[in-house]
């Protein structure tokens, strides 16, 4: 005998009914638990080996006296084919010439770059920049030197050396005058990498002018291609401007 209830309706139908919606809503949830647990292949990230960029450096420079100068640096990269900032940075250097030909300025950088999704890295940049400048008719000749200490909280310390050479020399067009330039620079780090210093890994050409618009303003604005094996990304074609602003 089949137990009646209101409407006719048994309690064995009532009963299947249940069930078939506790088991659509089992399947909805599993879809949902299925296509929301993470794959390990999709969320790798295979670090890129080139990138796009463009990069803005900003300086503004007290005058202390004739042969000392105060510089506040900011500098901002655009990355990821120039979709999202990169790497920005924020510090302040001493500058003094010790003569016509040489300037030092030791300099403190804290540094935040995220070279691709998932990677970040903090760091505080200890620089002493030794530069010499001197010149042969009409060219500039300009010899940077940096001697830097990386320290990082969560991975070893290291030093990096890095030495720019550059040329520039006079023109104009019309009554634009500018400065054309071209410079090379080389990178050698005590970075272990793979259980060995990393050397001599990283080298940058750049083509660009310089232009002194006012007496207070100064701009650079430069295309650059960096080369880097072990770096990711490591080689980076680069559009540039530099602007420095003397109070």
């Amino acid at each position: 005998m089949t137990t009646k209830i209101s409407g006719n309706v048994s309690i064995a139908e009532i009963t299947r009914d249940e069930m078939q919606r506790s088991g659509y809503l089992l399947s909805i949830l599993f879809l949902v638990l299925a296509l929301s647990v993470p794959v390990k292949g999709q969320n790798t990230v295979t670090p890129p080996r080139e990138d796009n960029q463009f990069w803005n450096e900003t300086q503004i420079v007290k005058h202390l006296n004739e042969k000392r100068d105060l510089v506040f640096i900011g500098v901002i990269r655009l990355g990821r084919d120039w979709h999202r900032p990169v790497d920005e940075r924020a510090g302040l250097g001493y500058a003094f010439k010790v003569n016509p030909h040489l300037t030092i300025m030791p300099t403190y950088l804290f540094v935040s770059y995220q070279p691709f999704p998932g990677r970040l890295i903090n760091e505080h940049r200890l620089v002493m920049n030794v530069t010499g400048k001197f010149s042969l008719r009409k060219f500039t000749f300009t010899d940077r030197n940096l001697f830097e200490r990386r320290v990082r909280h969560s991975n070893p310390d290291f030093t990096v050396y890095r030495n720019r050479l550059q040329i520039d020399h006079p023109a104009r067009i019309g009554n634009f005058e500018f400065k054309p330039f071209i410079a090379d620079e080389v990178w050698y780090s005590t970075q272990t990498l793979q259980g060995k210093d990393a050397g001599w890994f990283r080298n940058r050409i750049s083509v660009g002018i310089l232009k002194q618009f006012t007496k207070h303003f100064y701009g650079e604005f430069f295309y650059l291609h960096q080369h880097d094996g072990v770096s990711r990304p490591g080689n980076i074609p680069v559009v540039g401007t530099l602007f420095k602003y003397t109070l």
